[in-house]
């Protein structure tokens, strides 16, 4: 059987309305995370959204520099809107800023309105997505082969002549790279030739396609001669609310996760840690069952009591 980690989001985004950001909140929620014992801790990115939203590489930032054993990632970041190059520089400095802990998640994201303000084609993100990987693979794998090494691309989206970024990332050739995609076959064969692992999206799947999806994912793998003892999954955004009581548990569904990702509570109620502990731990277990190796906790509301909860209650049964 598989063994499962447990991490947390940074809770970068504004669930209501009336939820404020300050340095106090976000960095003692980071050193909160790491006193309970959590194996990682993520931050989601959006340039804009329906709810406010920190900037995910400041959050990132700020996080390295006042934890020092937990694992820091993003979860994901949208490497097209914000441009490969750039995002290869921030994440090296942040993995020399925590001395290695970083773990990479890239997607192409799947709101339209980030790429409607920073000017992109939204019906270009998948197209640009794998050009994207390509360019920053290229810029940390050459970048670690010599001190002086510098490489040309030629793509439709992104040209580059004599690139090189220094300093390099602290760990080599470069942090692990996880790969976003709700499953499609497409989806998991770009996961497979360009990812050190899969991030799948807990609202956008179940323990039975996931399952079917993994095993999909290693077929691939081994189909290009990749490694597949190494390659990782994990299930990200895992928003929840664990409580004994039914109506306050479907009160926070309801009114706080469904206006903000516009789906509906039921649904959200069915896939997501929302229940008593029992129910999230039977929940969790078929999750564990079907070859998940990782999960993200992600509360939307009174967060430092559902981290404890969840660590208290959850954790210690895997």
């Amino acid at each position: 059987m598989n063994s499962i980690a447990f991490g947390t989001h940074l809770p970068v985004m504004a669930l209501t309305k009336e939820e404020t950001f300050s340095r106090e909140h976000i960095l003692s929620i980071a050193n909160k995370v790491e006193e309970l014992g959590y194996d990682s801790i993520s931050v989601n990115d959006h340039i804009v959204f329906n709810t406010g939203w920190l900037d995910a590489i400041s959050s990132l930032a700020a996080i390295a520099a006042t934890t020092n054993r937990i694992k820091i990632g993003t979860s994901i970041l949208n490497v097209v809107i914000r441009n490969p190059v750039i995002c290869a520089k921030a994440l090296s400095s942040i993995d020399i800023l925590s001395s290695g802990r970083l773990f990479v998640g890239l997607g192409p994201g799947s709101y339209k309105g980030d790429y409607d303000v920073c000017g992109i084609p939204f019906e270009d993100r998948w197209k640009r997505f794998s050009e994207a990987l390509e360019v920053i693979l290229m810029i940390w794998n050459e970048n670690n082969e010599s001190d002086s090494s510098s490489a040309d691309f030629e793509g439709k989206y992104y040209r580059l002549k004599k690139m090189s970024i220094d300093p390099k990332p602290y760990q080599e050739p470069h942090p692990p790279i996880m790969i976003a995609s709700w499953g499609s076959e497409q989806g998991l064969r770009r996961v497979a030739k360009y990812g050190d692992g899969w991030m799948a999206s807990a609202y956008n799947i179940t323990p039975d396609k996931f399952k079917a999806k993994w095993k999909l994912l290693l077929t691939y793998r081994r189909e290009l001669n990749k490694d597949i003892k190494s390659f990782e999954n994990s299930v990200m955004t895992m928003f929840g609310y664990i409580d004994n009581d039914n109506e306050k548990v479907h009160k926070m569904a309801k009114d706080v996760l469904s206006p903000a990702l516009g789906r509906s509570a039921e649904e959200l109620e069915n896939l997501l840690l929302f229940g008593s502990t029992d129910q999230c731990l039977k929940k969790i277990k078929l999750l564990y069952e079907s070859g998940v190796q990782r999960i993200h906790f992600w509360p939307v509301n009174n967060y430092i009591k559902q981290i404890e909860i969840f660590s208290k209650e959850i954790v210690p049964y895997f």
